[in-house]
């Protein structure tokens, strides 16, 4: 590998990361303003790197979210609202990615050589379901009663209850909640392009940035509902398939 020309693509895929990660953050901070929740903006930062360490050895985000939560209660001692925050979120996670794949698969319409009726079928299954997430997550009162239908024992009840009517406090910030769904497609989106650096810092062959961001958001995917620790292995099994 030549370093001359490693380098600078190796800063490209540094930096841009590191914007995607601020973008996360950001989409964190616009939720717990919206529960009228505030933590320093450097706070944050550095307990969302503390979650990315300890997510290294643990199944999914788990390890982000779980420290992200108790890191936020730490701090302010709002319980249920902190819990909100990370619910909302991860719905948001759920619709950027599907957004992201619903606009990245057709790049794959040569690559995986299917035909067109089953792109459009796959391509009508994504869109249906973002915009099932999307109109939940923009009536906060439909989260409400989905919680309060779920049969549950008494004091996961009361919880759910509480979840529910904390959620509501979103009702009439739509946009907060759009654009803190923008913000999580950049988070996505700055992980492909991430792994678009480093390919052309290996100079590999044969591929290209359409096949970089076809397969990238099938493999957060991946490493999302799969099961691994940190995404070990997946992310290498869909990048070398």
């Amino acid at each position: 590998m030549n370093p001359a020309h490693a380098l600078p693509w190796i800063l490209f895929a540094l930096f841009i990361r590191l914007g995607g990660i601020m973008c996360g953050v950001i989409r964190w901070k616009i939720l717990l303003a919206g529960q009228n929740i505030y933590i320093p903006f450097p706070y944050m930062i550095q307990s969302w790197f503390i979650g990315r360490t300890i997510g290294i050895f643990l199944p999914s985000t788990i390890g982000l979210d779980g420290y992200r939560l108790y890191d936020s209660i730490r701090y302010t001692g709002e319980v249920v609202k902190c819990t909100t925050v990370i619910f909302i979120e991860k719905i948001i996670g759920f619709i950027s990615l599907t957004t992201l794949v619903f606009l990245t698969f057709p790049l794959g319409f040569k690559l995986l050589k299917f035909n067109t009726l089953f792109l459009l079928i796959i391509l009508l299954i994504l869109g249906i379901a973002v915009l099932f997430f999307l109109s939940i997550l923009l009536q906060p009162y439909i989260i409400q009663i989905i919680l309060y239908s779920i049969p549950t024992p008494g004091k996961i009840r009361n919880i759910l209850i509480k979840l529910g009517n904390s959620a509501t406090a979103y009702s009439g910030q739509k946009k907060y909640l759009l654009l803190a769904t923008l913000c999580g497609i950049a988070v996505h989106l700055s992980a492909c392009f991430m792994y678009f650096g480093t390919m052309m810092a290996l100079k590999s062959e044969n591929t290209s940035l359409w096949d970089v961001l076809f397969a990238s958001p099938l493999m957060i995917y991946g490493t999302v509902l799969g099961p691994s620790i940190g995404g070990e292995g997946i992310r290498e099994v869909v990048f070398t398939v």
